[in-house]
């Protein structure tokens, strides 16, 4: 790609060591004792980013959030509310580098954790919800966690005729037809497996590959012209319930796919996204999220980073 040093100087800046840890050891492959990253590991906790999530975090291990047009919270339990209660905090503070090793965010996980039903569901069966959830706390350092192990059961045993994923509240919803899944749960889903390598050949992780290379990614199967919606072709971050560009490449080319010619057209938007420098820039980030990665329609190192992730998983694997 065009200057590509200059981008990875410009990852790998002091301003943003949570950017600067991730490039060094998922892009560079750096050793996780190198001084380097261990330098920039350590200055994470105490970045803004981290410490405006955690100035907001309730004393006993919560983040609430009022709803809209209610004099209500929501955040202590289970349900959550627009971008900015517990399992989105938690998932923002993995996306930073931080794991169960901090006492704060292990006060958190564990808290939430807790708040798990006994088949593995956290609410109403929102595979949007429990696939977020699995990666999170996979990246939080809980995979050999029996909790952890309970939602991933529940996440394969869940079918569907088509391959993806739905939840209750949507399930027989039409009296006439068949229900189609969701595209948000069911890249949710697709971002869980791509953390599970254990399982890329299991059959429910290839229906639901199949389903999103039979729609090219990102667009409908009864006509391959016009995309699922809008949010399928806009980069962005932090990662929420909405389906993202950049999410469902990462998550694909991770699982080696990333060369399939079902992708292709993907990676053309993709590169639309590239400005002149080689960087890519963020279409979009709710405003009432927590971790604040900059602003709409500029250039953007999450966005950046997760792109030449994304395009690296496709130079290195193809199946």
């Amino acid at each position: 790609m065009k200057n590509d040093q200059q981008v990875y100087d410009w990852l790998l800046e002091a301003n943003n060591p949570s950017i600067r840890y991730r490039t060094l050891t998922e892009l560079l492959d750096r050793d996780p004792v190198d001084l380097e990253v261990l330098q920039a590991r350590g200055e994470i906790a105490e970045s803004k980013l981290a410490a405006n999530i955690f100035s907001k975090m309730h004393p006993d291990g919560y983040w609430l959030q009022m709803k809209p047009s209610k004099d209500e919270f929501v955040g202590e339990g289970a349900e959550y509310g627009a971008y900015a209660t517990t399992h989105f905090c938690l998932a923002y503070l993995a996306e930073l580098g931080l794991d169960r090793q901090h006492p704060q965010v292990s006060k958190a996980a564990e808290r939430y954790l807790n708040l798990q039903a006994a088949d593995g569901d956290f609410f109403r069966h929102l595979s949007c919800l429990y696939g977020y959830n699995i990666r999170t706390y996979i990246m939080l350092g809980y995979r050999r966690d029996s909790r952890v192990q309970k939602s991933i059961d529940l996440m394969l045993s869940t079918k569907r005729a088509d391959g993806g994923y739905l939840c209750e509240l949507h399930e027989g919803k039409y009296k006439t037809r068949a229900t189609k899944s969701c595209i948000r749960g069911s890249a949710k889903a697709l971002l869980a497996f791509s953390e599970l390598r254990e399982y890329w050949d299991h059959p429910r992780c290839q229906s639901l590959v199949e389903y999103f290379l039979k729609r090219e990614v990102l667009f409908r199967t009864s006509d391959l012209d016009q995309t699922i919606n809008h949010d399928v072709t806009r980069t962005h971050f932090p990662i929420t319930w909405r389906a993202g560009l950049t999410e469902m490449l990462y998550a694909l080319s991770k699982m080696g796919y990333g060369a399939n010619v079902e992708l292709n057209r993907a990676w053309g938007i993709l590169e639309s996204k590239r400005d002149e420098e080689g960087k890519y820039c963020l279409d979009w980030t709710p405003t009432q999220a927590l971790l604040k990665p900059g602003n709409r329609g500029q250039a953007n190192k999450w966005i950046t980073f997760y792109a030449l992730l994304s395009l690296k998983f496709k130079s290195e694997r193809t199946i």
